[in-house]
C-alpha cells in the first residue's frame, strides 16, 4: 500500500514537472517568435486596439447555446421579414393595378376598383434621371387612394424602357423631344382611363419635361414640379403650378422662387407656404419646402404627398378627405432590409458547418500597417488623375449608359491599382500576403457560396425594392451591360476582400476602404464636374449599398473563409444595380473633321 502511494505521488510530481517545462517553452517561444510581430503590426495605434482576424484575435460567441442562438435569429429575422412584406403590400390590397405597354414604354395604372368610369380625373407621373417608374410608387398609390387613376411609366432609355436615348448628351431640345414622345403616349392613354381631365407630376428632370408640356398643351389642368429644375415658367403657364422641394436642396431654390415672385409682385416678395393666382382661370402657383428632405427623400415625404392630394383636390374641385391616406411605407423598407440581414445570419452558418472545422484556403502573414495604409490610399489619389487625363468621348462610351460608364471605370481603375499594391507586397515581404485556391473544388465552393448569397439577395430584397422603390432587375436588354459591369467590377470587390478581411488589417479597415473610395469619387467629380455632378446623388445609394452588402459579404467571409465569394456576389448584385438604373444610349457616331 505505502509503495504504491509513493510510486502515484513519484509520477504526479513527474507530471507537474512536464507542465511546468511545457509552459516556459511557450513562454520563451512568445518572447522570441510572436511579440516582435505583433509590436511590428502593433506600432499603430489603429491596429492596438486589435487585429480584424479570426487567428489573430478570439472569435465571438454567442451569449446562448449555438443551435438556440441561431435559431432565435433565424426565427426573428423571418417573422420581421414577413411582416416588412405585408405592411409594403397591405396598402396596395384596395387599389387595382395594371401592367401594361405602349410600344416600348411600360406603364403602370393604379386606380381604386369601386370608381364608376369617367368620373375622375387622371395624374400622369413623370420619373427623374436614372429612375423609372417604381420610385414615383408613393404618389401613384396615394393619388389612387384618393381616387384619381394614377399612370407611371418610364421614360425612354429608363427602367423597363427598350427605347434607349439617342443623339448628342449637350442637345437638350433633341432630349426633351425624345422624353416628350414617351409622356405624350402615356397622356393619350390617361384621358381615356377618366373623364378626360388630365393633371402631370413630375420629378427632377421629369418636372422639366411635364412642366414644358404643360405650357405646350394648355388643357393640362395641373402640373406638380417636384425639385423643379425649370426656369421658362411665367405667370400664366403651365396652369396651376406647384413646387415641392427639398428644404436641403439650395440650389433649386431660386427657380421655386421665381415661380412665385412673378405672380407676388417682385423679387423675393412671394413667400413660401402661401397660395397666389386664381385656380378657376388656371393662374394659381404655389412652393412649399418639405422639411429635412433631399433631392430622394422628397419623394417619399408625407408633406410631397399631403400637398399634392390637397392641390390636385382644390385643381379638380373635390373635397379634402379629414383623413386620407399618405404612402408611409419607407420604415417598412427599413425593416425589410434589417430583418433580411439578421435572417443570414444564420444561414450563413450552415456554410461552416458545410466545410467543417478547417479553413479552406492556407493561412497567410499579417500586413504591415504601413502596406496596408499605402495600398488604401494611393488608389484613392490616383484614380481620378488618370481619369481625368481619358478624354470625356471615351469615357462616356465606355458603356451604353450615361453615367455609369465614367462609375463603372472608377471602380476599375481603382480596383485594378489596390491589386498592384497587393502584388507588390506579395513580391517585397518575406511572407505571403495573399491567399490562393488550391484545388478546383475550393474554387466551386467559393463560386456557390456567392450564388446563394446573390440569390438570397435578390429573393428577400430584390423583389420588394423593384416592386415599390428602385430597379434591382436590370432588363434582358441591358444583360450584356450588367455583364461588362461585373467584369469591370470585380478586381475592385476582390482587391477590397483581400485588403479589409486579411490579418493585420485594422479594426473597421471595410469602413475606411470605403470612405477612401467614396472620397475618391468626390475628387473626380470636384476634377470634372461638368460630365460627373450627377454622381453626387449617386454617393447616399452607393454608401447605403457598402453598408447592407458589405454586412452580407463579411457574414459570408466568416462563414466560409474565402474572400472569392463575396467579391463575386457584391460585383454581381452592385453590376445588376448599375446596369438597371442608368439610363440606356445609343451614341451617335463621330464626326469627322
Amino acid at each position: 500500500m505505502a509503495v504504491s502511494l509513493f510510486n502515484k505521488g513519484t509520477a504526479y510530481r513527474k507530471d507537474q514537472n512536464q507542465r511546468t517545462m511545457l509552459m516556459e517553452h511557450i513562454k520563451r517561444s512568445r518572447e522570441q517568435y510572436f511579440e516582435p510581430a505583433e509590436k511590428e503590426v502593433g506600432m499603430n495605434w489603429l491596429l492596438r486596439s486589435g487585429i480584424s482576424n479570426a487567428e489573430a484575435a478570439p472569435r465571438w460567441q454567442p451569449p446562448l447555446p449555438h443551435a438556440l442562438f441561431w435559431l432565435g435569429a433565424g426565427a426573428l429575422g423571418m417573422v420581421g421579414l414577413i411582416t416588412a412584406l405585408k405592411q409594403l403590400h397591405r396598402p396596395e390590397q384596395p387599389v387595382q393595378r395594371e401592367e401594361l405597354r405602349l410600344d416600348d414604354t411600360p406603364v403602370t395604372i393604379l386606380q381604386h376598383p369601386e370608381q364608376q368610369p369617367h368620373d375622375h380625373p387622371a395624374v400622369v407621373i413623370a420619373h427623374g434621371f436614372a429612375a423609372s417608374r417604381n420610385i414615383m410608387s408613393a404618389f401613384a398609390l396615394t393619388l389612387a387612394r384618393a381616387g384619381y387613376t394614377a399612370l407611371t411609366f418610364d421614360f425612354a432609355g429608363h427602367g423597363q424602357n427598350t427605347t434607349p436615348l439617342s443623339g448628342d448628351m449637350a442637345d437638350f431640345e433633341g432630349r426633351y423631344q425624345q422624353l416628350k414622345s414617351s409622356l405624350q403616349r402615356v397622356v393619350d392613354l390617361a384621358r381615356t382611363r377618366g373623364n378626360g381631365q388630365v393633371a402631370l407630376i413630375g420629378h427632377s428632370m421629369g418636372s422639366a419635361v411635364v412642366t414644358r408640356y404643360g405650357q405646350e398643351h394648355p388643357e393640362i389642368a395641373a402640373v406638380i414640379g417636384v425639385s423643379l429644375v425649370y426656369d421658362q415658367v411665367t405667370p400664366e403657364t403651365p396652369r396651376n403650378l406647384l413646387v415641392i422641394n427639398g428644404e436641403r436642396e439650395m440650389q433649386l431654390r431660386p427657380m421655386a422662387q421665381q415661380v412665385i415672385d412673378q405672380v407676388a409682385g417682385g423679387s423675393g416678395s412671394g413667400s413660401i407656404g402661401s397660395t397666389y393666382g386664381n385656380l378657376a382661370d388656371g393662374t394659381g402657383r404655389r412652393v412649399v419646402y418639405a422639411n429635412g428632405a433631399e433631392h430622394l427623400g422628397i419623394l417619399f415625404h408625407h408633406t410631397s404627398m399631403r400637398e399634392a392630394l390637397s392641390w390636385l383636390n382644390a385643381c379638380f374641385r373635390r373635397p379634402d378627405e379629414p383623413d386620407p391616406y399618405i404612402d408611409q411605407r419607407l420604415p417598412w423598407f427599413g425593416l425589410l432590409y434589417a430583418s433580411a440581414l439578421l435572417l443570414f445570419w444564420p444561414c450563413a452558418e450552415l456554410l461552416r458547418l458545410a466545410r467543417g472545422q478547417h479553413p479552406p484556403l492556407a493561412p497567410v502573414s499579417p500586413l504591415p500597417f504601413r502596406w496596408w495604409l499605402g495600398i488604401t490610399l494611393l488608389p484613392a489619389l490616383i484614380t481620378p488623375l488618370l481619369l481625368r487625363l481619358i478624354p470625356a468621348r471615351l469615357t462616356n462610351r465606355f458603356l451604353p449608359i450615361i453615367i455609369g460608364g465614367p462609375l463603372t471605370l472608377h471602380f476599375a481603375f481603382y480596383g485594378g491599382l489596390t491589386a498592384a499594391g497587393l502584388w507588390l507586397a506579395q513580391r517585397a515581404l518575406p511572407d505571403k500576403v495573399i491567399p490562393t485556391y488550391h484545388t478546383p473544388q475550393l474554387l466551386f465552393q467559393a463560386v456557390a457560396a456567392a450564388l446563394l448569397m446573390s440569390g438570397y439577395a435578390f429573393l428577400t430584397m430584390g423583389q420588394a425594392t423593384q416592386r415599390s422603390f428602385v430597379s434591382y432587375f436590370p432588363s434582358a436588354q441591358r444583360l450584356p451591360v450588367a455583364a461588362a459591369v461585373f467584369a469591370a467590377m470585380l478586381p475592385y470587390f476582390l482587391a477590397d476582400e483581400y485588403l479589409t478581411r486579411r490579418p493585420g488589417a485594422p479594426r473597421g479597415a471595410y469602413a475606411l476602404t470605403k470612405m477612401s473610395f467614396v472620397g475618391s469619387l468626390a475628387l473626380a467629380i470636384a476634377l470634372n464636374p461638368r460630365q460627373l455632378f450627377f454622381l453626387i446623388l449617386v454617393a447616399p445609394m452607393l454608401l447605403a449599398y457598402f453598408a447592407i452588402y458589405g454586412f452580407l459579404g463579411a457574414l459570408l467571409y466568416h462563414r466560409s473563409q474565402m474572400p472569392l465569394s463575396g467579391a463575386i456576389a457584391n460585383a454581381l448584385i452592385c453590376a445588376c444595380g448599375i446596369a438597371a438604373n442608368f439610363p440606356l444610349v445609343q451614341h451617335s457616331p463621330q464626326r469627322r473633321a
